[in-house]
C-alpha cells in the first residue's frame, strides 16, 4: 500500500513550507551549526523531527553551502580580501574570517584555504594577528554555574570615550552584559554616558524585557549600578519570591579584575573590531575631517558614529554567539559548542534555564522610579538636529552605514548641514 503520509509510520511533526525551511537551513549553515545541531533547531523552531539522511537530502535540494564545495579560488580570494580590508588592525585570524564570511556572504571556505589566501593577501599580518602567542597565560580558577541566565555580568567600556579619543567633546561609551554559564553576549549598546546610573537602570530593564529576570547580577562595584541594583532586587522579589536572597544573592560587586566573563568580552570585542573602530575614528583628527570647535561637527559625529558602532557591536555579538567555543577538556562549564546552542539547549549540558518573565506593567512602574527618562539617557542629539540630519542622510541617498565609509558619509553630509 502506498504511504501517502510520507512519514514511514512515524510522526515527524509538520514540515514547514519550502521557503521557510530553505531560509532556516541557510541560516543554520551561516551560523556554522553541525548537522546534529541543525536537527535540534528544526525540532525547536518548527517541531519538525527528521534524520541525518533527510537533512542531507534537503541541503542538496536547496543547494545549501558546504565547506566541501567552496567557490573557485579567485572568488574566495576576492571575498577574503574584502573582509580583511575592513580589518584595519589586522587582528582577525583565519577562524574568525572564515566564520565572518559564512555569516555575511553565505559562503563556506575551508580554514586552510582562508589561512593560505590571507597570507598571500597580507604577508605581514600574521605577526600582528597573534601578538600574544608566546606569552605565558594567566592562571585562573574554573568558572562554575548552575544554569543559563542564573548569573549575568555587567560592565561599561570606555576605551572609545572622549579621554581615549582625545577629539574634544566627542566620545562613545558602550555598556554590555554576558551570561556566565553559556558565555553568551546578551546586550551590547552604545550609550552617551556609561557612568550614568539612570542609563544603566534603563539598560537593565531593556535587557529584562527581552530575556526575563535572572538570579544574580554581577558588577564591578561602580556607582553607576545603583539603579540597576534597585530594579533587579525589586524584580527578584517580585518574580522569584521562593529563591532565598541569603543563599542566592541578587547582586554581587567584584573588583574589575575578578569580573572575568565581561572583562574578557571587551578583549574579544577589541580584537574583533574595537581596534579598527578606534583607528578609523582617529582619522577624523589626523586628516582634519572633524573640528570639535564647531557644534555642527560635534552634533553630526554624535548622530552618525553611534549608529555605525552599534552595527559593529551587533555584528560582533552575532559572530560570538554563533561561533563554536574551542573545546577545553578541563573546563567545568560547557565548551565546544556555540553560546546560542548552550542557551537554547541547556539540558544537554546538565544546566537549567532561568529567566522569569516579568509583568510589563511592573517594569514600566520601575522605569518611573528612575530619575532620568529612557529617552533622555539614550539621546545623542536634540530632536531638531536628529530630524535635520535624517533628511540630509536621505538626500545623499541613504548610503549603507559601514565603518570604513563613516568619514566619507560625514563629509558628504556636513556641507548640507552648515
Amino acid at each position: 500500500m502506498v504511504n501517502t503520509a510520507g512519514n514511514n509510520g512515524h510522526y515527524n511533526g509538520t514540515r514547514p513550507p519550502d521557503d521557510v525551511l530553505e531560509a532556516a537551513l541557510y541560516r543554520y549553515s551561516r551560523n556554522s551549526l553541525s548537522l546534529a545541531q541543525r536537527l535540534d533547531y528544526l525540532v525547536k523552531d518548527f517541531n519538525y523531527k527528521i534524520g541525518l539522511t533527510t537533512l542531507k537530502g534537503l541541503n542538496r535540494k536547496f543547494n545549501v553551502d558546504t565547506v566541501k564545495k567552496p567557490p573557485p579560488e579567485h572568488i574566495s580570494a576576492t571575498i577574503i580580501g574584502e573582509v580583511i580590508s575592513d580589518n584595519a588592525s589586522s587582528r582577525k585570524g583565519p577562524g574568525t574570517v572564515q566564520t565572518q564570511i559564512a555569516r555575511e556572504h553565505g559562503v563556506k571556505i575551508p580554514r586552510d584555504t582562508v589561512r593560505r589566501l590571507m597570507a598571500d593577501l597580507d604577508p605581514g599580518g600574521a605577526e600582528i594577528r597573534y601578538p600574544g602567542r608566546n606569552r605565558t597565560p594567566k592562571q585562573r580558577g574554573h568558572l562554575t554555574d548552575t544554569g543559563v541566565y542564573y548569573e549575568v555580568h555587567f560592565d561599561g567600556h570606555e576605551k572609545l570615550n572622549f579621554k581615549a579619543l582625545r577629539m574634544g567633546r566627542v566620545g562613545i561609551d558602550i555598556y554590555g552584559s554576558r551570561c556566565h554559564s553559556s558565555s553568551r553576549m546578551i546586550k551590547f549598546l552604545t550609550v552617551p554616558n556609561a557612568r550614568c546610573s539612570s542609563t544603566v537602570g534603563h539598560y537593565y530593564l531593556d535587557l529584562v524585557e527581552d530575556n526575563g529576570v535572572f538570579v544574580q547580577a554581577t558588577v564591578d562595584g561602580g556607582s553607576e549600578t545603583g539603579e540597576l541594583y534597585a530594579a533587579h532586587l525589586a524584580l527578584r522579589q517580585k518574580c522569584m519570591p521562593d529563591v532565598s536572597l541569603e543563599n542566592h544573592p541578587a547582586f554581587v560587586a567584584l573588583p574589575s579584575t575578578d569580573n572575568i566573563p565581561i572583562e574578557a568580552s571587551w578583549k574579544l570585542f577589541t580584537n574583533y573590531v574595537g581596534l579598527d573602530i578606534k583607528e578609523i575614528l582617529l582619522l577624523g583628527r589626523t586628516l582634519n575631517y572633524f573640528n570639535a570647535a564647531y557644534d555642527v561637527h560635534v552634533n553630526l559625529f554624535n548622530w552618525l558614529w553611534p549608529k555605525i558602532i552599534q552595527l559593529c557591536l551587533d555584528d560582533f555579538v552575532d559572530y560570538w554567539n554563533n561561533h563554536r567555543i574551542r573545546l577545553q577538556k578541563d573546563k567545568v562549564l560547557p565548551s565546544g559548542f556555540s553560546p546560542n546552542y548552550i542557551c537554547d539547549f541547556p539540558e544537554r549540558f546538565g544546566l537549567v534555564k532561568f529567566g522569569e518573565q516579568a509583568p510589563q506593567e511592573y517594569i514600566d512602574q520601575l522605569r518611573q522610579n528612575i530619575p532620568k527618562s529612557r529617552e533622555e539617557c539614550y539621546r545623542w542629539v536634540s530632536d531638531e538636529f536628529d530630524t535635520q540630519a535624517a533628511e540630509v542622510y536621505e538626500q545623499i541617498g541613504s548610503p549603507k552605514l559601514k565603518l570604513t565609509d563613516g568619514w566619507t558619509i560625514f563629509c558628504r553630509m556636513l556641507p548640507l548641514l552648515l
